[in-house]
């Protein structure tokens, strides 16, 4: 297996243990010093985004994660993400598209865009209806 497909592996499998509600596997898979970019939060350090993805995403009842498409060069993986999340009081569904740099089988940094316009939608809090 070259490096370019090993390292759409580890994004693949990233995906899956996001789906499977993984924290291990999403944790083992990320370098120790990895760094995360989120649209709409900024920068976030390796612990705050699993902290996220665990207090977040994988509060769902169910996940779907479908890869759309992914593509690689050298350490960098783009994938391509249809995410649909179901909670007890609504369903979150949304595009994304990861940034991934991967070395030595692990990811090293993220960056993760989205609308945030259907994430705010979906988890704003309810309006109090207060004037």
């Amino acid at each position: 297996m070259t490096d370019v497909e090993a390292n759409k592996n580890v994004a693949r499998r990233y995906m899956q243990a996001v789906v499977d509600g993984d924290i291990a596997t999403i944790e083992a898979l990320q370098h120790p010093d990895c760094t995360w970019w989120i649209l709409g939060f900024g920068d976030m350090t390796r612990q705050a985004f699993i902290d996220s993805v665990r207090d977040g995403l994988l509060t769902a009842n169910k996940r779907v994660a479908d890869i759309i498409g992914i593509t690689a060069e050298g350490d960098r993986v783009a994938v391509e993400v249809r995410g649909e999340m179901t909670f007890p009081n609504t369903v979150y569904r949304n595009e994304y598209h990861n940034v991934l740099i991967v070395r030595d089988g692990l990811i090293v940094s993220g960056k993760e865009y989205m609308d945030t316009r259907a994430a705010a939608a979906a988890f704003a809090p309810a309006d109090s209806g207060a004037a």
